[in-house]
């Protein structure tokens, strides 16, 4: 199978890519912004490659036969989210558009998109059951918007071409080997701290999210693309969501963690404030999504390869 990943140096891209790369069925191709520093993470990962399956997006044709698309294109990084927030609606819809077109052309490709639980809008004092009615105005300027209203646009644009199959999964929390310390989220935070040997401060607010890891992630995408005229979205998830305060027992009494509450806010917000982020719609078991693991054991999986480099 020829498949294609857009945003293919992305942090939940190269999980994925060591994951399809494991099927010598698979031939993969890498689209992005620079060949180079891609190349050097294939080594790397002795991840076997030739130099013409890393592209730019501008050598995306037809001669590839491509039979699924995998767009990771988004911001993987919240410091990343709040300095491009006014330009991620039109980056996003610039690729997705690119993808649409191909399958204007080859209506056989299949597309999955990556899209976010921050499609839900703002209503995460309780987690998701259904899928409901757009809570978000999408003709907001707020730069804590834009990056919901780039997936909604995204998922709305799909669901208009029923006679494509394009299937969207909704991520609420991603952890994995792949992720970098040097990004902003919560927990690559304090696993920095650690790394650091420094307290860590957060506010004495408490959260609950919900994290699943590239081998889910994996399975969900290998059930989707087994059906065929499937045009939908789904949630993924995990064995079972954390809270915040659980998140931080666990590190201290795995890891030399130590931390500190503040009542200030701590940390960046870049989407909004979400106290529930994690959903309760189950519909992926429907197409044989089993997970593996709950966030608890993700995080300690990643957590201890990632503070063992």
């Amino acid at each position: 199978m020829n498949i294609a990943f857009f945003g293919a140096s992305s942090q939940i891209a190269k999980g994925l890519i060591k994951k399809f790369s494991r099927s010598k069925a698979n031939n993969l191709y890498f689209f992005v912004r620079n060949k180079e520093s891609f190349s050097i993470w294939l080594v790397e990962k002795k991840l076997s490659f030739e130099q013409q399956q890393i592209k730019t997006y501008d050598e995306l044709s037809d001669a590839l036969n491509i039979d699924l698309f995998i767009n990771c294109i988004g911001v993987g990084d919240p410091a990343k989210a709040v300095n491009m927030s006014s330009t991620i609606v039109s980056v996003t819809q610039q690729y997705d558009e690119q993808v649409l077109e191909y399958l204007a052309l080859n209506p056989s490709t299949k597309y999955i998109f990556l899209s976010s639980g921050a499609a839900y809008g703002n209503i995460f004092s309780a987690p998701p059951e259904d899928y409901l009615p757009i809570s978000l105005d999408m003709e907001s300027t707020k730069s804590s918007d834009m990056y919901a209203i780039s997936k909604i646009k995204a998922e709305l644009a799909h669901r208009a071409k029923p006679q494509y199959s394009i299937m969207d999964i909704r991520i609420f929390s991603y952890f994995d080997s792949e992720t970098s310390l040097n990004s902003r989220f919560f927990l690559t935070d304090a696993l920095r701290s650690i790394q650091e040997k420094k307290i860590f401060i957060t506010s004495n607010q408490n959260f609950v999210r919900d994290y699943i890891g590239a081998d889910d992630l994996y399975q969900l995408i290998l059930r989707l693309t087994s059906r065929d005229n499937l045009n939908t979205v789904v949630d993924a998830y995990s064995l079972g969501p954390i809270d915040k305060f659980s998140i931080l027992e666990m590190l201290k009494k795995n890891f030399n963690f130590r931390y500190e509450f503040t009542e200030s806010e701590v940390g960046l917000n870049a989407t909004g404030s979400k106290g529930h982020y994690f959903s309760k719609n189950y519909c992926a078991k429907n197409y044989g999504y089993e997970p593996s693991l709950s966030s608890a054991g993700i995080i300690l999986n990643v957590a201890r390869t990632l503070l063992s480099r």
